[in-house]
């Protein structure tokens, strides 16, 4: 029973990182910068896109015990796109901005939702199961 204890509670804790990634995106969506070449002198980095990335944790003897997540920034997660009123500009009017799909995020805090559930789910069947076992023995 513990090892499904287990892995709900990992799956719901990667569903958390999954869900900080995405609000961070959401936050930082019209945010802006400048751009990689030629940066005027203090001009903030500009905020690169999130995720989580999950993997399948494996314990010593093969079988499945959970996931783990990690949240990671993209690498070049920026476009440039042209704003010369921006005090970010360059001599080209060219600003750097989050490559940050609206849609997609929407469509990610969705999976995460559903994801959360079916691991609170099985959460509660495990502690069910175990409390009809306890009952049966007694």
């Amino acid at each position: 029973m513990t090892d499904a204890v287990h892995i709900s509670l990992s799956g719901m804790q990667a569903q958390k990182k999954r869900l900080l990634s995405s609000a961070a995106n959401i936050a930082n969506l019209t945010t802006s910068g400048a751009g990689p070449q030629n940066p005027p002198p203090d001009a903030p980095e500009v905020f690169r896109p999130l995720s989580a990335v999950q993997k399948a944790v494996v314990t010593g003897s093969g079988s499945g015990a959970g996931v783990s997540a990690q949240i990671t920034q993209a690498e070049n997660g920026t476009t440039l796109v042209f704003d010369p009123s921006s005090p970010f500009a360059d001599e080209n009017g060219m600003i750097a901005v989050p490559e940050i799909s609206l849609e997609k995020e929407i469509v990610n805090l969705l999976l995460t939702k559903n994801a959360y559930k079916a691991n609170a789910l099985a959460l509660k069947t495990a502690a069910e199961t175990e409390k009809e076992l306890l009952n049966t023995l007694a």
